[in-house]
């Protein structure tokens, strides 16, 4: 059997394994390649277990509120509750009628987090996440508001997701100022084709939260399912791209697209893999990633991925993944890159403490590609 591996949730002393099994398909409510049967979740969730995977998520919308009832239980049937940490989710809308049945206000948060315990069948949510910020209520309230509940046993851990870096930033100092939870886990869209978690999120996370990456086939554009033809805007091939709704904000006609998939497509040929099984094996090799949260819809599928545990990539099949999905810098961070960063510390720049080596991708293109020329001052 795959040795699932399992690692510390941030500063948590609670451990995890390195790929969580997410139920968004578990229900009957979404349609086409997003539900499946109650005796098919307790299929998946049984081959889940027999294989190491301790960490499940799910969200208080999947499949109108089935698929926390379905994986409640299909982990009861198990007799698994002990031994699994069961993650949900609140901040979208649940109930058109009640305006205030989403949001991440007190009162919405203790409502939410009600109906998710009778659908799931448990006393207690081991990690709580914040779907996304409404944009209206401080973090402060949501952060007082998680302490209660915490201090209630409703929850045992708070996280959220989906949020912008300064967002994660109010929320660690407020945690450690005014002595509310910290954040346990933030949970984001992380694959080959989105990125952009390294540029805020990443370097906020050293003593701090997990990082739990969703999303990481990119609704199955990085496992080889379609053919896109950007000249002409058309996706070929049989999956949620072309016959149901998405996730994330992915543009598959952008013009790293086929650039990551040619690449991946070679690198699968040269280890004999597939390219779903390269795609997850490159996050797994990411040093700041915790878990990565799978949405399948079958124990085959899961098996499949559970195989990128044993799949080493050579340094070279990294470098060249690195590169095929770089993007340029946003700004201000190329302020940071090396071609400016030369213009403060003329030996140059010092590597950052307690950091792995950085890809292209972190260091980005150099604005100063000719070491005695100066950029001009922004």
């Amino acid at each position: 059997m795959t040795d699932i591996g399992y690692r510390f949730l941030g500063t948590t002393g609670l451990r995890v394994s390195r790929l969580c099994l997410g139920a968004a398909t578990m229900g009957s409510r979404w349609g086409a390649r997003w539900t499946m049967s109650q005796a098919d979740a307790d299929s998946l969730v049984g081959t889940a277990l027999d294989n190491g995977i301790n960490f499940f998520d799910t969200a208080n919308v999947y499949n109108g509120g089935e698929s926390e009832q379905w994986l409640g239980k299909a982990i009861r049937r198990a007799r698994a509750r002990e031994a699994v940490v069961v993650a949900t989710k609140f901040g979208y809308l649940t109930d058109p009628r009640n305006a205030n049945s989403g949001g991440c206000s007190r009162n919405a948060m203790f409502g939410a987090v009600e109906r998710s315990l009778r659908r799931l069948g448990t006393d207690w949510i081991d990690l709580y996440y914040l779907h996304l910020w409404d944009g209206v209520t401080p973090p402060e309230e949501t952060l007082a508001a998680a302490a209660d509940l915490v201090a209630g046993g409703k929850i045992r851990y708070f996280g959220i997701s989906n949020v912008p870096g300064w967002y994660l930033a109010r929320c660690q100092a407020l945690a450690q100022w005014q002595g509310l939870p910290p954040v346990a886990a933030v949970q984001m869209n992380y694959n080959l084709l989105e990125r952009g978690v390294e540029h805020e999120i990443c370097p906020l996370l050293d003593r701090g939260p997990a990082l739990v990456g969703w999303g990481p086939l990119a609704n199955g554009l990085l496992a080889g399912h379609y053919r896109v033809d950007r000249a002409a805007r058309v996706i070929r091939g049989r999956g949620r791209l072309t016959e149901s709704f998405t996730t994330g904000d992915l543009d598959p006609f952008d013009e790293t697209v086929p650039r990551v998939l040619d690449c991946l497509r070679e690198v699968a040929r040269e280890l004999g893999s597939s390219a779903a099984q390269v795609a997850l094996a490159w996050l797994l090799h990411r040093p700041r990633l915790t878990s990565v949260a799978l949405g399948v819809s079958s124990p085959a599928q899961l098996r499949e991925n559970l195989a990128s545990l044993d799949l080493t990539l050579p340094r070279e099949a990294l470098s060249r993944l690195d590169l095929a999905s770089r993007r340029p810098l946003p700004y201000p961070h190329t302020f940071l890159a090396p071609g400016y960063q030369r213009l403060v510390h003329p030996q140059g720049p010092p590597a950052p403490a307690a950091q792995p080596p950085a890809t292209a991708e972190e260091t980005g293109p150099d604005p100063d590609p000719d070491p005695d020329a100066a950029p001009a001052p922004g």
